[in-house]
């Protein structure tokens, strides 16, 4: 009876967190069903990219294209770079020893992400003339998702009435649009709002199965298809709702996670098993309602549950948003192990060239540590819960007057004292990535990748960087969901994965330990949040990564077990807030405790 109340009450949840569960009151069904239209805005530069020795200097060559390459010696090796014009650049470095060059392909901003991604790239070589690698950029794809569900005919002159809504797994866009209605007259389909207001104009191509819009976010025609259920992977959870879903062993890939079974695990297989079977089969029939991505679970240091949703798979990287937010812990935590930064109380302006530098001076700024960055506790004004403050994170990156967003942050005016009081401020914590590529010498993408992604094994990831192109420390780098998960492993083993020490351990505990209050009942620690529940008249404490969408992180010390959900809730805080908190109450933790 434990499961099966269980499996309902997931059932509940899908169901109740929007639109009711209904199928519409009668009308004509030609249009009802789920439309699909898929579009890719490249970028067309991808493939294979080779250096050619050419007489004394080095030529790129990538689909055709040839450009000169730059090779400058430094102190630690030497530097490589190239650009095509309208299309990205290479930025790379070679030890002093030769071999491989590793960096990264820069390409330009595209229509469904505004901002660059720097993705990473090893030229191999070939010849004593030569080397040979591969660029892989971050697919500016888009996939939009309405269902049609009839709801009578309003007016009775044959205009049919069908309830709506938008799935779109990249960026939740139905929230922005709110498609609530669609009336079919003739070949015309208009798409409105509750409120009446008119968002579209469609035209039947084939009546119930074709139609075309353009859709206003991006201004293009699009061609919606009649999609069944094993064909529509960005509005259904999976292909049927039949299969049964059996846990066994995720795989071994050679990526670090050595692997097991969730009863060897000693987790409750049962109740895992009908949750993740109440996903799969999961009939969406709201706009906000869960849009789970992934699940992933390890215990022991072994992952033992792996599950994917909505097409996605290990290979493919996850927007993590906000969740992103905690790599910047882990990179001042290595600074910091290295040597390069002292520790966390030095003065943020020193690395800056000084407060006289920037706007608005003030003494205060001159108490500004990077502490107060990394906890928010900041004092400037800056609250991206408050569009009026200039820092909000949404005014920051829509103003286009100062695109370098480190001397945006440091010329905001102070409002209170630094430590004085936490608010949520994505700015401070991009400036604490500044700190980072000062006290390094090292580009963001460059350290990220040579002192973390490199040491965990990380695989492609996609990091996203500022209008000023540099590494982007407020969240949204696109991780794979394995390696997102490894960063929870290294904190729960006290900064150490695989046996090799990434952050001390001190670091590892203080990242953990409440620094600051930002809302009344949630601490705040080094980028990470922590949370207590209590279950089975046992308290559970919790640090974790959250992001907006659904991308959350959960370690849990006292039970050995990391824990990870991937979505698509953008910009839904709500639902978020609710299956995180199901997720973690109603199936993490109870699974966790049945055999302690």
């Amino acid at each position: 009876m434990r499961h099966t109340s269980v499996l309902i009450g997931v059932l509940i949840l899908c169901c109740g967190l929007g639109a009711a569960c209904t199928q519409g009151r009668g009308g004509d069904a030609l249009w009802q069903g789920v439309f699909v239209a898929e579009k890719s805005f490249g970028p067309q530069f991808r493939g294979p990219l080779t250096f050619h020795r050419m007489g004394d200097g080095w030529s790129a060559s990538i689909q055709g294209e040839r450009a000169e390459v730059k090779r400058t010696p430094s102190g630690d090796g030497a530097h490589w770079a190239f650009a095509i014009e309208d299309q990205g650049r290479f930025e790379g470095h070679q030890s002093p020893n030769g071999g491989a060059i590793d960096g990264h392909w820069i390409q330009a901003p595209g229509e469904v992400e505004i901002y660059p991604f720097a993705t990473p790239v090893r030229l191999e070589p070939a010849s004593d003339a030569a080397f040979v690698g591969e660029v892989r950029p971050f697919p500016q794809e888009v996939s939009l998702n309405i269902s049609l569900t009839p709801d009578g005919d309003p007016r009775g002159v044959g205009a049919a009435k069908y309830q709506a809504f938008l799935r779109n797994p990249q960026r939740n866009l139905g929230v922005f649009f709110r498609i609530d209605a669609a009336t079919v007259k003739g070949e015309e389909i208009r798409f409105v709002r509750s409120d009446g207001e008119e968002l579209a104009v469609g035209r039947s191509v084939e009546p119930g199965q074709h139609f075309s819009l353009v859709f206003p976010r991006f201004g293009e025609t699009f061609d919606f298809r009649r999609r069944p259920r094993h064909d529509a992977p960005g509005f259904y959870p999976r292909r049927s709702t039949e299969a049964q879903v059996k846990l066994g062993r995720p795989v071994e890939t050679g990526d670090g996670w050595k692997t097991a079974t969730p009863g060897a695990a000693d987790l409750d297989e049962g109740l895992l098993r009908s949750w993740i079977q109440s996903l799969a089969t999961f009939e969406p029939t709201g706009l906000r309602q869960p849009y789970i991505h992934g699940v992933l679970l390890a215990r022991g240091g072994q992952l033992v549950l792996e599950e994917y949703f909505h097409g996605h798979h290990r290979d493919m990287t996850h927007d993590s948003r906000s969740a992103g937010k905690s790599l910047a812990s882990v990179l001042l935590g290595i600074a910091i192990r290295r040597g390069d930064l002292p520790d966390l109380d030095q003065p943020v302006y020193s690395f800056f060239g000084g407060v006289e530098a920037f706007e608005n001076p003030d003494p205060r700024k001159r108490r500004l540590t990077v502490r107060h960055l990394i906890t928010m506790t900041s004092g400037l004004d800056c609250d991206d819960d408050d569009w009026e403050t200039p820092g909000n994170e949404d005014r920051m990156q829509s103003q286009s007057e100062q695109t370098d967003w480190y001397r945006y942050a440091l010329d905001l005016p102070m409002v209170r004292e630094p430590g004085e009081a936490g608010v949520y401020c994505t700015a401070g914590i991009h400036l604490a990535g500044g700190v980072i590529r000062a006290a390094t010498g090292k580009s963001l993408p460059r350290f990220f990748h040579e002192e973390l992604a490199e040491p965990l094994g990380m695989g492609h990831y996609q990091m996203n960087l500022s209008a000023s192109d540099r590494g982007y420390m407020g969240g949204g780098i696109r991780l794979r969901p394995r390696d997102f998960l490894k960063l929870g492993q290294l904190f729960l083993d006290g900064g150490v994965w695989q046996g090799r020490r990434i952050v001390s351990e001190d670091w590892a505990r203080e990242s953990a330990a409440g620094q600051a209050t930002l809302y009344e009942d949630q601490d705040y620690g080094f980028a990470w949040w922590r949370r207590t529940d209590e279950i089975d008249r046992r308290t559970i404490d919790t640090f974790y990564a959250s992001g907006n969408g659904g991308q959350l992180l959960f370690v849990i010390p006292e039970l050995d077990t990391v824990a990870m959900i991937q979505a698509g809730n953008y910009s839904d805080g709500r639902t978020r807030n609710e299956f995180r908190d199901r997720f973690l109450r109603d199936f993490i933790l109870p699974s966790a405790l049945v055999k302690r």
